[in-house]
């Protein structure tokens, strides 16, 4: 019996901790698809033919569209999602009102773009899945 290699998508996988992840999963075996905003140019990830790139801003419906895009097309699917990006943002001014930050875009990004987009693709997988 064979088993299906399972997808992972990892955001904010060029350095660090998401990084981390996604290299442990290559190690494990399964299939990354990592996300930053230039991650094809300059990463801290292994090479592997189980690893995705997807440039983006994870704050664009844009690049949500394309990381889960992506998965499905190269890898069959998408089994687990693993929201590690982070933005920093300094407001121009005290004035600026929260929900117009940059941060406040990028967790709406993370916490609602990818991971909508990720259960629905689970859920028509009818095979679970992992945020």
């Amino acid at each position: 019996m064979t088993t299906k290699q399972k997808t992972i998508i990892v955001t904010g996988a060029s350095q660090g901790i998401g990084a981390a992840v996604a290299n442990l999963f290559l190690d494990r075996g399964y299939n990354v698809v990592g996300n930053s905003r230039k991650i094809s140019h300059r990463n801290e990830l292994q090479r592997s033919d189980r690893l995705a790139l997807v440039d983006g801003d994870i704050g664009l419906a844009a690049t949500a569209e394309m990381i889960v895009g992506t998965a499905v097309k190269r890898f069959g699917s998408v089994d687990a999602l693993v929201n590690n990006a982070a933005s920093s943002f300094r407001s121009p001014s005290p004035t600026t009102r929260p929900r117009t930050s940059g941060v406040v875009v990028h967790q709406f990004g993370w916490l609602y773009l990818h991971t909508q987009l990720a259960v629905k693709q689970m859920l028509a997988q009818k095979s679970g899945g992992s945020v």
